[in-house]
């Protein structure tokens, strides 16, 4: 019986556009060396924004954890900001997210209700890139969807990426279950499929965000969703 189903974030509950984040972020920076009068080369701006990603990208790749604020404390060096300014850039750059006009995925507000409604216990873990898990519960808040979650396994907050278990493990702790009562969904082999499968748990893949992961290797989740009723659907079948 399904008595717990945890949720990645990104691509799962929601999205940003393309380049959005980004974008956002440069923006929160020029604005924050502006008001300390600054003066950064817009080039060397984007370069060290490039370059943080990349540093980010390698190191999830690599299952090594970069905390947001060693990224932050990276990027600050890379721009060679000093005195009162380092810390307001670097709370630009951390906080940039709150700018983003979110992309919800369609059907998650009625899945989310309808789960809760039916006394399944709902939790995220996700793999947070630059925006930690204080700021993403700031955007579900915003939604009216943080009431509907009881357990939290953030990078940020674990010190661990997907497929680690101590980042399901957190979440499942915070949710009183073990890992064969729960499902983890979310749109990556790699890391979701792959860490809950590992763990015990049930695994579906959601592709309604995400098409390209049905280009990545690697192991395949019992169940392939192309929208939350569906998972809704799937959840009364299980615990049927």
């Amino acid at each position: 019986m399904i008595k717990v189903v945890t949720f990645d974030f990104w691509n799962t509950i929601a999205a940003v556009p393309p380049g959005a984040m980004s974008e956002a972020r440069r923006r929160a920076i020029a604005a924050a060396l502006q008001s300390n009068e600054v003066e950064v080369e817009a080039d060397r701006l984007l370069a060290g924004l490039r370059q943080v990603g990349l540093d980010w990208e390698q190191a999830w790749a690599e299952g090594r954890h970069l905390p947001p604020h060693e990224a932050a404390t990276a990027l600050v060096r890379h721009l060679g900001v000093e005195g009162a300014a380092r810390e307001m850039v670097a709370e630009a750059f951390l906080g940039a997210g709150r700018e983003v006009d979110l992309e919800f995925a369609p059907g998650i507000h009625a899945c989310l209700a309808e789960l809760s409604r039916r006394g399944v216990r709902l939790g995220i873990v996700c793999d947070v890139g630059f925006s930690g898990g204080e700021l993403l519960r700031e955007l579900l808040a915003a939604q009216g969807l943080l009431g509907h979650f009881g357990g939290w396994g953030f990078s940020d907050e674990v010190g661990h990426y997907k497929p680690a278990p101590q980042i399901f493990e957190a979440a499942l702790a915070a949710l009183g279950a073990e890992p064969g009562e729960a499902m983890h969904v979310g749109d990556l082999r790699r890391t979701d499929v792959a860490g809950a499968t590992a763990l015990g748990m049930r695994s579906a893949r959601y592709r309604g965000m995400n098409l390209a992961g049905d280009e990545e290797g690697g192991l395949e989740a019992e169940f392939v969703l192309d929208s939350h009723a569906e998972l809704v659907e799937l959840v009364e079948r299980l615990t049927a």
